[in-house]
């Protein structure tokens, strides 16, 4: 689905909101508000639990390879959401220690409960470890709604070891599906009010980007590379998601009561009209690791 107030805060897309003009006349993109992106991802969890998240996973299970684990791994999920990937970690490193760290009480809460994993609230930004404390940070889908991605880099490379890694998925491209287009033109036509920008992609979503920033960061680019991502929506899924996820939730939560089971009547009976082919959904991701130089301590 594409770039949209519906999941924007499960994933990127290429609207860049406007910004201020700077000196020199570039634009200056307004970077996301954290207590908007924490709001949504808190009032969506289960929609994005039981739709999203299994759709955008394989690209971040496509990096764990790349980490090069050993037995005695301590990996830092950093923006774990309901720490889908720890299964994906355990089964490459069965006894390294996994910890799942995220902003959002309520995805950390089935973190916890569904995977067991050790659950810390905290900000990417000013991640709560000690220097060179882990083996390998992952910040999977995370840079983009940060109001700082190189300060978040940065903390990834301060608090894993000498030859450890770091390893994003970040937003390229998407393909919208006709349902997605629907969906957006009649919230615009009724006058729901848009949110807050919640992420923004620029300079995250292509392979030089990516390498520049990982380089500022202070780590050595070793691997980045595209995935692609595809689903069949059909419209009781789409309309579960739709109507579930936070920013939506959100949103139509702007209108009354009255005005918003009009609304939601009416794309209900426009959606059902649509063919299968107009729940297709497409989308491409960059993936990227990097290391920290130095000699790798004795984790093996």
């Amino acid at each position: 689905m594409g770039p949209s107030a519906q999941r924007e805060e499960m994933r990127g897309a290429h609207q860049l909101p406007a910004g201020q003009v700077t000196a020199s006349g570039a634009a200056t993109p307004v970077r996301p508000c954290r207590a908007y992106v924490i709001a949504s991802y808190d009032l969506g969890v289960d929609r994005y639990e039981q739709l999203w998240s299994p759709v955008i996973l394989p690209a971040a299970v496509a990096l764990v390879p790349w980490l090069r684990l050993g037995a005695r791994s301590i990996v830092l999920d950093a923006g774990a959401g309901t720490g889908a990937l720890v299964n994906a970690i355990r089964s490459a490193a069965p006894t390294a220690r996994v910890i799942a760290l995220d902003a959002s009480s309520q995805m950390l809460r089935i973190a916890h409960i569904q995977r067991g994993a050790p659950a810390v609230q905290a900000d990417a930004v000013v991640l709560p470890l000690a220097a060179e404390a882990v083996d390998a940070v992952v910040l999977a889908y995370v840079l983009f709604h940060l109001a700082d991605p190189l300060a978040a880099l940065k903390e990834a490379a301060r608090v894993v070891r000498p030859g450890g890694r770091v390893g994003t998925v970040t937003w390229a491209s998407e393909r919208a599906e006709r349902a997605q287009a629907l969906w957006n033109d009649a919230l615009a036509g009724a006058g729901v009010p848009a949110l807050p920008p919640r992420r923004v992609d620029a300079g995250l979503d292509n392979p030089e980007g990516l390498d520049a920033l990982l380089r500022a960061a202070g780590l050595t680019p070793e691997r980045i590379w595209p995935e692609r991502l595809r689903r069949q929506w059909d419209p009781a899924s789409f309309w579960a998601l739709a109507t579930g996820s936070g920013a939506n939730r959100q949103r139509l939560g702007l209108i009354d009561p009255d005005a918003r089971s009009a609304l939601l009547a009416r794309l209900r009976a426009q959606l059902n009209e649509l063919r299968p082919q107009d729940y297709s959904w497409e989308g491409e991701v960059i993936c990227a690791v990097g290391s920290k130089p130095g000699t790798a301590g004795g984790r093996a």
